[in-house]
């Protein structure tokens, strides 16, 4: 939910971002870094980091807008330094255990666990947070055309996985 207001440069309370927002910027984090301490950890560091720079905001994204990219900011950073370390982020701690003949929709996890962490971050923004296009262009700094093809590319990509599977 967007709250619009009449003045442009007028902020919301940050409790009340917070509370509208906190649940999409974990969502968000967990899609890109797969473990549930490191997205609570990137909550917490992009509301300090808000916090912060307040007063640095200039309005030119909604408020909205700018936590999501700093989210965003901070899961590759902490991506780049696992990698810098050599070390994978490991996946949460369930002993799950995978059935692939037991539904179709763990074939489709399955696919998404396949993709490159810009695909799967694509792939979320559009289908679990329903934002559009140009939105996601936004966020990801990229131009709209770009986005629609790389979201075309990785559903035919997921269509053939789930299609070979069966």
């Amino acid at each position: 939910m967007e709250i619009f207001l009449k003045d442009k440069n007028a902020l919301i309370p940050f409790n009340k971002l917070y509370q509208l927002y906190s649940t999409d910027i974990y969502r968000y984090s967990l899609s890109i870094l797969k473990d549930e301490d490191d997205a609570k950890d990137a909550l917490q560091e992009t509301f300090i980091r808000y916090s912060d720079h307040e007063k640095d905001f200039r309005g030119e994204a909604s408020q909205k807008t700018w936590l999501l990219i700093t989210a965003r900011n901070y899961c590759y950073s902490i991506l780049r330094r696992a990698e810098n370390r050599n070390t994978r982020i490991e996946e949460g701690s369930d002993n799950y255990v995978h059935n692939p003949d037991y539904d179709t929709e763990l074939t489709l996890n399955d696919a998404i666990d396949r993709l490159a962490v810009e695909e799967n971050e694509l792939f979320f923004l559009k289908v679990h947070s329903n934002y559009s296009y140009a939105e996601i262009a936004e966020l990801t700094n990229q131009t709209v055309e770009n986005v629609a093809v790389k979201l075309h590319r990785i559903r035919n990509f997921l269509k053939k996985i789930v299609k070979d599977y069966q």
